[in-house]
């Protein structure tokens, strides 16, 4: 049996996810129900029960070695090395490149959603402030009233989405450098 298995067969799904994502939103016959890491949801979709995890709003599913490979966009061996080490787990060879490896993902899923919350609070601030201005300014407010257009409203919107596409182009920049950087090191 390898590694990969094992791994599969020593944690349940409802653990490692939990783990990772905390209490979930509610419990049915189904199974677990949290809201998926990887989109915002207002609505838990992503399900974990004894047949694995799925997520309904992506019609994916998932074991817990691509879940976690998802979760921390690596690869299979380095989701396998995140499993192992965080459920101390000794099963793998070079053990501090691994807790270093582990620690550099860590501290990246860190700074990729401090950056996010950042972008979400300009853009919502942004789209506040736009909003007052309409209510307030009489001129804004005639150029809306005939049409009921909001074209302005939808520009910020796809703002804030070509933000996060550059904010995802800079990070594999950020990516490729660093493991330059690292592969020049060693």
């Amino acid at each position: 049996m390898n590694k990969f298995q094992e791994i599969k067969e020593l944690l349940k799904a409802d653990i490692v996810v939990q783990y990772y994502l905390g209490l979930p939103e509610k419990h049915n016959s189904t199974g677990n129900w949290y809201k998926s890491p990887f989109r915002k949801e207002k609505t838990a979709s992503l399900c974990v029960s004894e047949k694995g995890i799925h997520d309904f709003g992506e019609s994916r599913h998932y074991d817990i070695i691509s879940f976690v490979q998802r979760h921390y966009n690596t690869t299979p061996y380095q989701a396998l090395e995140i499993l192992c080490n965080d459920f101390n787990i000794n099963n793998l060879e070079n053990k501090y490149e691994t807790k270093q490896t582990l620690k550099l993902l860590k501290q990246k899923k860190e700074e990729e959603k401090q950056i996010k919350e950042k972008i979400q609070k300009w853009f919502k601030n942004e789209f506040q402030n736009v909003c007052k201005e309409i209510r307030l300014n009489t001129k804004c407010l005639k150029i809306f009233e005939p049409k009921c257009n909001f074209e302005i409203l939808s520009i910020l919107y796809n703002q804030k989405s070509k933000l996060e596409y550059y904010y995802e182009i800079l990070l594999n920049a950020d990516e490729q450098t660093k493991a330059k950087i690292y592969l020049k090191n060693n």
